[in-house]
């Protein structure tokens, strides 16, 4: 599969739709735990541990929905196979997934590099799942890491697209924190749009795996 036929695969729009409607509803959790939050400890304890374990969660729920098409693939072995093969898969996923974001919110240095973030989450999952899948097919040849072209270019399209959906966050963000008179939202709808923004950079990589078994 070409990157646009990835993209705009049923599968790949389902995905994101299904991510968009996730984030609403965190969304409401946001301001019901706001709401309810009555000191600085509990708001710390949302904003490094409970929103970071949500958006890992969202990420990876995210790339099981366009599986096996994130890997520019028709056909594989189902999602379901690869995580009964082993009852600490899904955990160990979303261990490894968590601990990227909660590491990145906790260090100042990769605090700067924010709009890696989400790349990086869909290429660590994509890279423990098709580990998977290669497992499963009985492929013991193959490269978890791109070539240089390929990195450079994620790069490039990490950088262009963050840009642009911290652009539309501070406008949306904004309104949504005067409407509800808090702060915070900017935060949640730059996390929303940056998925959306940056999927190509997921699939980009994807596809460059999805080769290696093709």
């Amino acid at each position: 599969m070409t990157l646009s036929q990835i993209l705009f695969h049923q599968q790949t729009i389902f995905a994101i739709f299904s991510y968009c409607i996730s984030v609403i509803i965190a969304l409401f959790v946001f301001t019901f735990v706001l709401d309810k939050s009555n000191n600085n400890f509990t708001r710390f304890i949302w904003d490094k541990i409970g929103l970071p374990l949500i958006m890992a969660i969202l990420m990876i729920g995210f790339i099981l929905l366009v599986y096996p098409i994130n890997f520019g693939i028709g056909s594989a072995p189902s999602i379901n196979e690869l995580l009964s093969i082993n009852d600490k898969r899904s955990s160990f996923l979303i261990n490894m997934i968590f601990l990227l974001t909660f590491v990145f919110s906790l260090i100042p240095v990769l605090k700067k590099w924010e709009e890696l973030i989400i790349p990086l989450q869909g290429i660590i999952a994509s890279m423990i799942i098709f580990r998977w899948l290669c497992q499963g097919l009985g492929i013991e040849n193959y490269s978890l890491f791109p070539d240089a072209k390929t990195i450079s270019f994620i790069l490039i399209i990490s950088l262009i697209t963050h840009w642009l959906a911290k652009y539309l966050a501070e406008h949306f963000g904004d309104y949504l924190d005067k409407l509800y008179h808090r702060e915070g939202f900017q935060i949640l709808i730059f996390k929303a749009v940056v998925l959306i923004m940056q999927s190509p950079v997921i699939f980009i990589f994807g596809s460059y795996l999805g080769k290696q078994i093709v």
